[in-house]
């Protein structure tokens, strides 16, 4: 989707404006935007899913070590770089795998993604000795201590430990912090600002993400004396997965964003309630008419699904109904003057929808949001529409009975 001229652009940008890039490069799990390729599917730990690596097949280093280096390659100066590693929900399916496990002393099956991660990050701190290497957590949670200090994981990686969810459905075990406290040097947390509400949201209240950062905080200061915290990753999800549709878009997540840093770096004694806002000021917010027009949307969708699931289609229009022809045209007129309406400012949100979406996004993404949100209640009530006007035409039928 970039060219390498723009990521030049935006690792010198970033860089010029204080901050500093921390490359993500998927190395087993979330690996579709490669396992999607017929030239890679042989590399696929199942064959119907590209989401997991095959880590027995010999070429799987390979393939990963290529990206790693191409990741340094563009940025020679990296800090940091995170090799992922999440939500591997595949392990020991294939052939090989259950021969390896067969063959070796392994008491799990997820020796054979630690095998392959101690291999990742071997050969990262190979290359790059001050290079520190950030992974996932969450497929490292279910091991058990002596196996994960076995593969001497603290002197290669530091976990990212991720928890989205509001502080009255947050947890994660005790035993998690006695386990990475005695195991790894430093770890890191992981929040939302957006993408963890849904994977098919386009707006969530601002107060849900602020929970989720007010969990963090409860959690690091109890944990903080005795485990040695990095910082906190405030991640932003536009998908669920490389093949999942898009969630909540950036400009209608700016007044969450802001919100959930204000909570997170508050040096004052302020009550979160009062930094949390739904919106920003015109000028500290990029894409505002965009972010309220898609409020907008979301609330008239929510309308229109209400009407099509209506008393009054299920009562004067449903399917026998229209089967039989046994309808009652003043029903029918109410239903097409109500959908007209409904109609009408769905037609007029998608000229304006797309009017804003192209200052943001490129074509696909401008076709792929439209076709996904705007177009599927256009769809069905221009089809509720033709129906009712063809039964209005169509002379009603006598009650069969």
């Amino acid at each position: 989707m970039y060219t390498m001229d723009d990521v030049k652009h935006i690792l010198k940008f970033a860089k010029n404006n204080g901050l500093e890039v921390i490359q993500l490069i998927q190395t087993i799990g979330h690996m579709e935007f490669v396992l999607k390729h017929p030239v890679y599917e042989r590399l696929r730990e199942v064959p119907q899913s590209p989401s997991v690596l095959c880590p027995s097949n010999p070429e799987a280093q390979s393939v990963v070590r290529m990206m790693l280096d191409q990741a340094l390659q563009v940025q020679p100066d990296a800090k940091y770089l995170h090799i992922g590693a999440d939500e591997a929900w595949h392990l020991a399916k294939c052939l090989d795998c259950e021969t390896r496990i067969a063959t070796r002393d392994y008491k799990l099956k997820e020796c054979l993604y630690l095998d392959h991660i101690q291999s990742v990050a071997t050969y990262l701190k190979q290359r790059r000795p001050d290079l520190t290497v950030l992974i996932w957590d969450d497929m490292l949670r279910p091991v058990d201590f002596d196996t994960l200090k076995s593969y001497q994981l603290g002197e290669l990686v530091e976990p990212v430990v991720w928890d989205y969810n509001p502080l009255e459905s947050f947890y994660l075990s005790p035993m998690i912090w006695s386990m990475y406290s005695q195991l790894f040097s430093q770890v890191w947390a992981a929040s939302a600002y957006k993408g963890a509400s849904g994977s098919n949201k386009m707006v969530a209240p601002v107060s849900r993400y602020v929970s989720n950062q007010e969990a963090w905080i409860k959690v690091i200061q109890t944990h903080s004396p005795t485990v040695k915290f990095g910082g906190i990753f405030l991640t932003g999800w536009s998908r669920y997965d490389h093949y999942a549709t898009l969630c909540e878009l950036l400009p209608v997540s700016l007044p969450s964003l802001a919100s959930c840093l204000k909570v997170l770096c508050k040096t004052c004694d302020i009550p979160n309630g009062l930094l949390i806002s739904e919106t920003l000021p015109s000028d500290q917010w990029p894409g505002e008419q965009l972010a309220l027009l898609i409020r907008h949307f979301d609330s008239v969708r929510e309308r229109c699904r209400e009407y099509l699931r209506d008393s009054v289609i299920e009562t004067w229009m449903n399917s026998w109904q229209l089967e039989h022809n046994y309808i009652n045209p003043s029903k029918i007129q109410e239903v097409i003057f109500r959908a007209n309406i409904l109609l009408t400012e769905i037609l007029q949100i998608n000229n304006d929808m797309i009017a804003q979406l192209v200052n943001f996004f490129g074509p696909r993404t401008v076709q792929e949001w439209i076709e996904t949100n705007l177009a599927p209640t256009a769809n069905e009530l221009t089809r509720l529409l033709a129906t009712a006007h063809q039964r209005c035409i169509a002379p009603a039928s006598v009650c069969p009975t």
